[in-house]
């Protein structure tokens, strides 16, 4: 299987970002840059009017790996599937069809926008029902469907259509940790649940891979003080109240190998990636078995971080 550089080598992801932390102009365009390389090769729109069949084919494919009563969870760029002739519309109503035809239960991570840094200093509440979301088109127009019930946890909320949704985000107000045990991530992994990156790759989504981790491992994830705590106002039917959770330190991140973490998973065959349609399709067809792979990787000393020792706890 053929990797790039970077799937081969964490310390070129992490040296960059670390070098870039110091050119903040640099640093824009060259996440411009790896934005539009995560669509895939991205065909320009017009070639999906040429040809139709393309946006067919792409559909087929997702027909092909989705099963009767599956969880699936959906990371999705509307730039990708768009160039394809897919628009947020269409595929809101793929996901309908599917969910009365198969009883498939669809989730979205619908990151809110209260969650990222006010540049007016302002508090905004979390507001399950109402707050938009920073993780896309699709998931925004998903969260105002009246089908959808999103969970009440104010940071890297998921939101979800069919049979489970409700089930799922049933224990969200026990949670204390983004990913704990009573969230709706980790129902996802309880039940097994698909994940499919849909005109981006996974390298700069797989949010289950590089950000769940550590609270699905627990005790055994070996790095000091990951966590901080931060208190958020959320409204729920119109009463608001403040919630103290605990996150992931911001400062974590550039030290995070999302591509390095791809190529492991690609090289252990449970992360499919193909973009021979003009735009990416990736598949991973069980998150345990994924999980079960990171947790070994994690066993033997093989992050999904490249953590200085320094901050590592001593065994």
């Amino acid at each position: 299987m053929k990797l790039s550089l970077m799937e081969k080598y964490g310390i070129i992801e992490v040296g960059s970002r670390i070098i870039l932390d110091s050119f903040p102009n640099l640093k824009k365009i060259a996440k411009k840059i790896r934005a539009k390389e995560s669509h895939g090769s991205a065909l320009d729109k017009d070639n999906a009017k040429m040809d139709p069949d393309i946006r067919l084919k792409y559909y087929d494919k997702l027909r092909a790996v989705i099963a009767k009563d599956d969880v699936v969870l959906i990371h999705s760029s509307m730039d990708g599937l768009e160039s394809i002739g897919i628009t947020a519309e269409d595929f809101m109503r793929f996901m309908k069809s599917m969910v009365e035809e198969k009883g498939i239960t669809f989730v979205l991570p619908c990151f809110p926008i209260t969650n990222l840094p006010s540049k007016s200093g302002r508090i905004r509440a979390y507001d399950p029902k109402k707050t938009l979301c920073w993780t896309g088109m699709l998931p925004n127009m998903f969260i105002g469907d009246r089908d959808v019930i999103r969970t009440s946890f104010p940071y890297n909320s998921l939101a979800a259509m069919g049979p489970k949704a409700e089930e799922m985000m049933s224990k969200d107000k026990e949670q204390d940790y983004v990913y704990d045990e009573n969230s709706a991530w980790h129902y996802l992994l309880e039940h097994d649940a698909k994940i499919l990156f849909l005109g981006v790759k996974a390298s700069s989504s797989n949010t289950m891979a590089i950000h769940a981790m550590p609270d699905f491992l627990g005790e055994d994830w070996p790095v000091q003080k990951w966590y901080e705590r931060r208190t958020y106002k959320v409204k729920i039917d119109g009463e608001e109240s403040d919630r103290t959770i605990m996150v992931q330190a911001d400062h974590w991140y550039k030290y995070c190998m999302e591509e390095r973490t791809s190529g492991r998973l690609k090289l252990a065959g449970i992360l499919k990636e193909d973009d021979s349609l003009g735009c990416n399709f990736g598949v991973i067809q069980s998150s345990k078995v994924m999980v079960e792979i990171l947790t070994d990787l994690c066993s033997r000393g093989k992050l999904m971080y490249m953590i200085p020792k320094k901050y590592l706890r001593k065994r």
